[in-house]
């Protein structure tokens, strides 16, 4: 069925993500899908993905009408694997209405051999999970890696390091390396843990992409 189109609503906040990999800001319904557009863009498992990708029409056991659905999200994993997503709160997941309507929606799926997931604002917010994927965001750039940033990779090439210690080897402030590692989490060539709070003690490792 035709990709449903998400306009203004009385009831419903309109978030508008920007992507390092898309021309167009991604539209989204609520907070909890624009978080999860900030685990989808830098994740180092995917590769690309949208928002209302598709209307599924699913005919139904006792009735004339099909049930209708729009999944929230179509992820693109680097292993060519495809999985959609439902983002909802953790509140409503535990409605006997949602629970017989996702059950079916795993068998309509099931039947066509497609994946679809659960995703809770629970799991969204887990630590510091957002509020790092948000700094993150916040230094997003379009541009190159910079000399300072390649010597960062030579770094962390040996091992895993601490924010602390990898401003000790290229010689700038905490600072000035907290914001070229973000940036280089951006480009999804290092990480660190997105649960804790980013700090002096932080660790960061490469990204292996092979």
């Amino acid at each position: 069925m035709q990709k449903r189109k998400i306009t203004k609503s009385a009831v419903t906040n309109i978030f508008r993500f920007v992507s390092c990999h898309k021309p167009d800001p991604i539209t989204v319904e609520g907070y909890n899908e624009f978080i999860a557009c900030h685990y989808f863009e830098f994740s180092t498992q995917v590769i690309d993905f949208e928002a209302q990708p598709q209307r599924f029409a699913f005919p139904q056991e006792n009735g004339n009408r099909p049930l209708i659905y729009t999944p929230d999200f179509l992820v693109r994993l680097h292993d060519q694997q495809e999985v959609y997503f439902e983002i909802k709160p953790h509140s409503i997941t535990l409605t006997d209405k949602f629970r017989q309507k996702w059950q079916l929606l795993q068998k309509a799926f099931g039947e066509r051999d497609l994946s679809l997931e659960l995703v809770t604002d629970r799991q969204l917010m887990r630590g510091q999970m957002a509020e790092n994927l948000k700094l993150i965001h916040r230094y997003m750039t379009r541009e190159d890696v910079t000399e300072q940033q390649q010597q960062i990779l030579l770094f962390l090439a040996k091992g895993p390091q601490s924010l602390s210690d990898i401003a000790f080897d290229i010689h700038v402030s905490e600072n000035i390396t907290k914001t070229l590692l973000l940036n280089l989490a951006a480009k999804k060539l290092v990480s660190f843990p997105l649960y804790a709070e980013l700090a002096s003690d932080s660790v960061f490792a490469g990204v292996n992409h092979g």
